[in-house]
């Protein structure tokens, strides 16, 4: 039986974690925005940071199922103000289910951690009740509460219309599974692959499994500080090798920070202008250009009004999006996006490729990607460009593509939530491929 009275020392991750959560959940913060207030994250050591990313990422990917799990033992809804309680149940029921830390200990610790807010605390033995349940019932109940809850329901009803019911279940495995590490390699990709423990995808893009990889932060593996590689996901490699940039050309990378796409420009020898509105992700941008050892000319403008002084020989337009398609690496978008942004955004991205369209030579070539699976922000977009703006549909040439051959449709290539589910999964992606009438 657990003592909701014993005094326990309250671990600063689980503290960490049920503010991080409640603020995401609750109040709509990213999972940036929380690491980039306040400094407590920063201070903990580093076993504290991994146990608190570890509990909060598992209660983002599990979300679905921890709710109807606690739900199950909750006779009346949490009245809204009631601070971090449900945030503390959370994180308690992820790491008693998921991470199969001791219950014991888990229990005690949330009732404590109820106990020491004044707007939690009268919740403290409703706490006790309901995890101890969770704790000796929870793993039974979980056997009827199958991964596709952690979906948002309107995405299920979105990604079932575009991709068929197959989706969710390859969707629902990716964001429960363990991520790997993606990496595009500037030199020899076998060599650095193998040194890192990893294999080549294609081209430069090499894959880290999580089982594999080096433990402790990225930017200390070898290789890193050196510029010989950079984390990118594969997916979003390859709308560069869909532009085929050549050396000596003149083309814009546009809402290019952080920069990932702008790196293989110009390592492929193009003359790049990166333009960017965002002035703290335009000096990332140029931080790892300088890093990479890569000349490249930054802009800090809004697309929408920025002009070329010459017409461009090709263009990157890697527009602004939903973000739907990175929820196997951020899975706070699953709980942060509505089907509401998702219209408003697809306005914008197509007022942004108009005014790219404006600063292409005839017979330039563009391609215009989003990190997106919504059909909304992608094929609609395309389509739309053909039927109103000066571009005409570019044939992809297979051979330029080190991967993701079959993803290809015409002009364009798609890349579904839970694709490559059996080999560690890709980003959701959509890129077409256009050149200029004229």
């Amino acid at each position: 039986m657990v003592c909701a009275a014993m005094h326990v020392k309250l671990s600063p991750a689980r503290i960490w974690a049920a503010n991080s959560i409640t603020a995401i959940l609750d109040h709509g913060k990213s999972m940036d925005e929380v690491l980039a207030t306040g400094h407590t994250f920063s201070s903990m050591s580093q076993r504290d940071r991994a146990l608190a990313r570890a509990i909060a990422g598992t209660v983002l990917r599990r979300c679905g199922q921890v709710d109807a799990v606690l739900d199950l033992y909750l006779a009346h809804p949490l009245p809204q103000k009631t601070g971090l309680m449900r945030g503390i149940l959370r994180c308690a029921t992820a790491e008693i289910l998921f991470l199969r830390s001791p219950a014991f200990a888990i229990v005690n610790e949330a009732v404590s951690q109820a106990a020491s807010k004044g707007k939690t605390r009268a919740f403290r033995h409703l706490a006790n009740a309901v995890l101890r349940k969770v704790a000796t019932e929870g793993l039974d109940k979980l056997k009827d509460l199958p991964p596709s809850l952690n979906i948002p329901d309107w995405l299920q009803t979105s990604w079932k219309t575009a991709y068929g019911d197959q989706v969710i279940e390859d969707a629902a495995s990716v964001l429960i599974a363990d991520q790997p590490t993606d990496i595009t390699v500037f030199g020899n990709a076998k060599s650095w692959a193998e040194k890192l423990n990893g294999h080549v995808l294609g081209g430069q893009s090499a894959r880290i499994q999580a089982k594999d990889r080096q433990s402790g932060d990225v930017t200390k593996w070898p290789g890193f500080e050196e510029g010989a590689w950079q984390v990118q996901d594969a997916a979003a490699s390859l709308p560069v090798a869909l532009l085929a940039p050549k050396p000596g050309e003149h083309i814009a990378d546009l809402c290019a920070a952080p920069g990932g796409k702008t790196a293989q420009l110009a390592d492929a020898g193009a003359k790049v202008v990166a333009v960017d509105r965002a002035q703290n992700r335009l000096q990332r941008l140029e931080q790892n250009m300088k890093r990479l050892g890569l000349d490249v000319q930054s802009v800090c403008g809004d697309v929408m009004q920025w002009q070329s002084e010459t017409p461009l020989d090709a263009i990157l337009l890697d527009a602004p999006c939903s973000a739907t398609g990175v929820f196997r690496r951020h899975p706070d978008v699953l709980a942060l996006k509505s089907e509401e942004q998702v219209c408003e955004l697809a306005s914008m991205q197509f007022s942004l490729l108009a005014a790219a369209t404006q600063n292409l030579r005839p017979g330039g070539r563009l391609v215009y990607c989003v990190c997106s699976a919504q059909v909304e922000e992608g094929e609609q977009i395309a389509a739309r460009a053909l039927a109103e703006l000066p571009l005409e549909a570019a044939s992809i040439n297979l051979e330029t593509l080190p991967f993701g051959q079959e993803f290809v449709s015409g002009h364009a290539l798609r890349i579904a939530p839970g694709a490559w589910a059996d080999k560690g999964g890709l980003d959701a992606f959509y890129m077409a491929s256009f050149t200029r009438k004229g």
